[in-house]
């Protein structure tokens, strides 16, 4: 049951992110013609690329905590300090 969750929690983070980052290259295209254009269709296209870029945000912010949710649902994350390294580094040497 807890890797079944992991797993939903690590999917549910990889979607979202990927939608967020989705996003936002359609916001930078948005932007790079909205460059070459100029005027006020550029002005309403940065304006609207605004909007999608906060909907980006929050889509990112709720992805990062379905990860946050699978670190601490596995018990252990990747900036854990551990000795177990050091302590086989110590072997080999002695």
């Amino acid at each position: 049951m807890k890797k079944a969750l992991v797993d939903l929690f690590n999917n549910l983070f990889g979607v979202f992110v990927l939608i967020a980052v989705l996003i936002g290259a359609v916001v930078a295209f948005m932007f790079g013609a909205g460059f070459v254009l100029g005027g006020p269709a550029a002005t309403q296209m940065a304006l609207t690329g605004k909007k999608f870029l906060d909907y980006a945000i929050k889509i990112a912010a709720v992805g990062v905590l379905f990860g946050l949710f699978s670190f601490y649902t596995r018990g252990s994350h990747e900036l854990t300090i551990s000795n177990d390294h050091q302590e086989s580094e110590t072997r080999e040497v002695a």
